[in-house]
């Protein structure tokens, strides 16, 4: 069912992707083309020909990628649109005994592909002892091998790119492991001789099947 809502979500978020491009290529193919350098623009002309006053165009802001990111990002298929870091799946709370293996998993998407950065207590798990994380695509998992009880608190996740910074926190509750029962000195020895009387009675019922 988990797998299904992702794969739906997903689904989404390509049609979302698909509408936008068709809707700013649609923009682009009817908005008029701008004189080169040093000559007046057609609109301008026309408006001094019949003596009117400029035409004032809007202008509308548009996202600036630097250079070194390129114009566009090239992927299998064709040319695929910037887009904000987000999450598909966050992570959910955790509770554990002291020593057992726990794992935080999550799933984002984004153009271009965000940086993942775990904390736990607000400290990067890079500077943690006891911890691993593991990023492939659009998927990361932060794993305690064996839990400590300073592991727990919280722990976070942050994606970002050039577009915007997102977050996901979830609680980690670290139980303690119960000590071994020590016996007392009294208490062995009435131990001891429990198990003599079952080695006698075993000896006792033998002796009876012998005869």
């Amino acid at each position: 069912l988990l797998d299904e809502e992702i794969r739906w979500k997903l689904q989404k978020l390509r049609e979302a992707k698909r509408a936008a491009l068709k809707k700013k290529q649609e923009f682009i193919m009817s908005k008029p083309q701008e004189a080169p350098p040093g000559k007046p623009s057609p609109l301008k002309v026309a408006a001094k020909m019949v003596g009117s006053k400029p035409l004032t165009v809007q202008v509308v802001k548009q996202y600036s990628r630097p250079k070194a990111l390129g114009e566009r990002w090239q992927v299998q298929g064709g040319l695929l649109e910037p887009c904000p870091p987000l999450f598909v799946q966050q992570i959910k709370p955790q509770e554990t005994v002291e020593g057992q293996r726990c794992a935080f998993s999550c799933l984002f998407h984004g153009h271009p592909q965000p940086t993942v950065t775990w904390y736990n207590n607000d400290k990067p798990v890079g500077r943690i002892q006891g911890t691993a994380v593991h990023t492939t695509g659009c998927c990361s998992t932060l794993t305690f091998p064996s839990v400590l009880p300073q592991h727990g608190g919280t722990v976070t996740c942050v994606i970002f790119n050039p577009l915007g910074t997102v977050s996901t926190s979830a609680g980690l509750h670290v139980r303690q492991r119960m000590p071994a029962y020590k016996y007392t000195k009294k208490e062995k020895e009435e131990m001891k001789v429990e198990e003599k009387k079952k080695e006698e009675k075993v000896k006792e019922e033998k002796r009876e099947k012998e005869k």
